[in-house]
């Protein structure tokens, strides 16, 4: 709890706010300058992605987005990234109040896509039909494991949604849980709203076995709340077969206080 609220950003702020404070003794006031950039440089290096890759329809897409619970849905925009990505999985998360008339727009304006609302308030959209595995819940957390065939090969996906409310902090158990059934049904990409920032502890296992979007996110990586830079919250993760290109973030004012995600892949084999 205290990690999540005091994010790198916050961090620098205070160092800046106690720097000011001790602008009259100057030994300090160095000093505490000094480790403020240190950690300004720091947060820049490694939370801001500066390479930007050029958009390639011979790559692989997902696109990612909690739409937090809300009725209605960015049209035009989200039309857009769709037609200009053409991603090959699309999936929403916190879809509990979507609108049904937004859904009929969906099915009507992507007919190549297969929509599907499953357990746990997940809507997932792939160009072919996909095999519902299994679906757990812990407590206020829930994920599905599901197989889909992307550009001819059959693959296991999850998309996971770890819950966070007053009073639950278990968050760092269902992670474990999710990192262990993903090795059991040798699931190649998890993807989903985490609630834990990527540098987390609790993140040490998943990075033995997976790779991260981090590494190749365009901009900050953070995802939430919507642009504001401050926790990487929103997540892709993928085995040794599949290669991370990219990862683009778009926020839209009057909608999700998440960023959406599009990540660029390709298969190794």
């Amino acid at each position: 709890m205290i990690f999540n609220a005091f994010p790198m950003p916050v961090l620098i702020g205070l160092g800046l706010f106690i720097s000011m404070l001790l602008i009259p003794e100057r030994t300090w006031f160095r000093s505490t300058l000094i480790v403020t950039l240190l950690l300004a440089a720091h947060w820049l290096f490694s939370y801001y992605g500066f390479h930007r890759v050029e958009i390639d329809k011979d790559n692989n897409h997902i696109l990612l987005w909690n739409i937090d619970n809300r009725k209605f849905l960015p049209r035009e925009e989200l039309k857009e990234q769709i037609d200009l990505f053409e991603p090959d999985i699309m999936a929403f998360l916190e879809t509990r109040k979507l609108s049904m008339t937004e859904l009929k727009y969906l099915k009507e304006q992507f007919p190549q896509y297969q929509f599907n609302i499953v357990q746990g308030y997940f809507l997932i959209a792939t160009k072919d039909n996909i095999e519902l595995i299994d679906y757990q819940k812990f407590e206020i957390t829930k994920f599905h494991t599901f197989k889909a065939s992307i550009v001819g090969k059959n693959k296991t996906l999850m998309i996971a949604d770890v819950g966070v409310k007053g009073g639950y902090f278990n968050q760092w158990q269902d992670i474990e849980k999710i990192h262990a059934e993903a090795l059991k049904n040798k699931v190649d990409m998890v993807f989903g709203d985490f609630n834990t920032p990527y540098e987390s502890y609790h993140f040490n296992d998943f990075k033995k076995d997976y790779q991260s979007f981090h590494d190749v996110s365009e901009g900050f990586t953070a995802t939430w709340p919507k642009g504001l830079p401050l926790l990487e919250l929103d997540q892709i993760w993928v085995d040794e077969d599949i290669e991370p290109i990219t990862l683009k973030k778009f926020y839209f004012k009057d909608y999700s206080n998440h960023d959406m995600l599009i990540g660029s892949f390709n298969f190794n084999d």
